[in-house]
C-alpha cells in the first residue's frame, strides 16, 4: 500500500451500501478518514476514522449539515465520491413520472447538489472528485431508461466540471462499472419501482464484479488521476463496441436485457 490516501478525508455518498463500505474499510486501511453519508446510518460505527451521517443528498439542508459537521471533526475534505444511487428494471412506457423523476434527482440532481457545497472545500486542498457513472453513463440500456438518463447526465456534467476545474488542480473521476455485486440478497424485479443497482438480476451479461475488487480498482484509479475508468472487462468490450459499431452493440445488448423481461 502507498501513503497517497494517509490523512486525507473523503466523504462517500451511499456510505452504508456494499461498494460504500467497501471503500471505506479500504480507505481507512491506508490512513484516510472517511466520512460515510447515507439515509440509513444505522449498520455503520462511529470511530475515530470513520463518521457516520445520517444525510439526503436531496435535501440541501442536510447535505450543508453534513459537509459543517465533517469539516468541524476533520478540519477539511480532500476527496468527494458521488457513489449513492438507484435504478429500475422497466421500459420507458411503464414507468411512472414519479419513479423517472426519483431516480433523475438521486442520481444526478443529488451528485450535483453535494458536488456544489463541496467545491470551496476542495478549492481549499486541490482535492478530488469520483463519480460512480455506469455503462448505462455512455451506451443505451433496455429496460432502464430513467437510469441511462441520470448516468448520461452525470457523464455531462462531470466531464463538462473535469475541464473547468484542471486550472484548479482538482482532478475528476468517472468510474464506469458493468455490474458491481454489492447486493447478493436482492433480486431485481420487471415493474416493482426503484432497486438498489447491485440487486441480482435474471440475466446479468458477463462477469460480475466484487466489491473488495472494484473498489481496489477505484482507489487505484483515483491515486494514478485517472479521468476515467472502464471498471471490468465488461464495460471495456461495450465502450469500444458502442463507440465503433453502435448498431451491434444495440442489438446484442437489447437481446441479454429482454431476458429479463421474460
Amino acid at each position: 500500500m502507498g501513503d497517497y490516501f494517509q490523512d486525507k478525508v473523503v466523504v462517500i455518498t451511499g456510505g452504508a451500501g456494499g461498494l460504500g463500505q467497501t471503500l471505506s474499510q479500504q480507505l481507512i486501511a491506508q490512513g484516510a478518514k472517511v466520512a460515510a453519508l447515507d439515509l440509513d446510518i444505522s449498520m455503520l460505527e462511529n470511530t475515530d476514522n470513520m463518521l457516520p451521517i445520517k444525510t439526503d443528498i436531496t435535501d440541501i439542508s442536510t447535505i450543508e449539515f453534513a459537509l459543517d459537521k465533517i469539516v468541524n471533526q476533520f478540519g477539511k475534505i480532500d476527496i468527494l465520491i458521488n457513489n449513492a444511487g438507484i435504478t429500475h428494471m422497466s421500459r420507458f412506457v411503464d414507468t411512472d413520472e414519479a419513479l423517472f423523476e426519483k431516480i433523475m434527482t438521486v442520481n444526478f440532481t443529488g451528485s450535483v447538489n453535494i458536488t456544489r457545497l463541496a467545491l470551496p472545500y476542495l478549492t481549499e486542498t486541490q482535492g478530488q472528485i469520483i463519480a460512480l457513472s455506469s455503462v448505462a453513463g455512455f451506451a443505451p440500456l433496455y429496460g432502464r431508461s430513467a437510469y441511462a438518463a441520470s448516468k448520461h447526465a452525470m457523464e455531462g456534467f462531470f466531464q463538462s466540471l473535469a475541464s473547468e476545474l484542471a486550472d484548479n488542480d482538482i482532478n475528476v473521476l468517472i468510474v464506469r462499472p458493468s455490474f458491481i455485486k454489492t447486493r447478493p440478497e436482492l433480486q431485481a424485479q420487471v415493474n416493482a419501482g426503484e432497486s438498489s443497482p447491485g440487486a441480482i438480476k435474471k440475466s446479468t451479461n458477463g462477469e460480475q464484479i466484487k466489491p473488495e475488487v472494484a473498489a481496489s480498482k477505484i482507489l487505484k484509479a483515483a491515486e494514478n488521476n485517472q479521468a476515467a475508468l472502464q471498471l471490468g472487462s465488461v464495460s471495456r468490450i461495450a465502450y469500444w463496441l458502442n463507440a465503433l459499431v453502435p448498431g451491434l452493440y444495440r442489438k446484442v445488448m437489447t437481446k441479454g436485457a429482454k431476458k429479463e423481461f421474460q
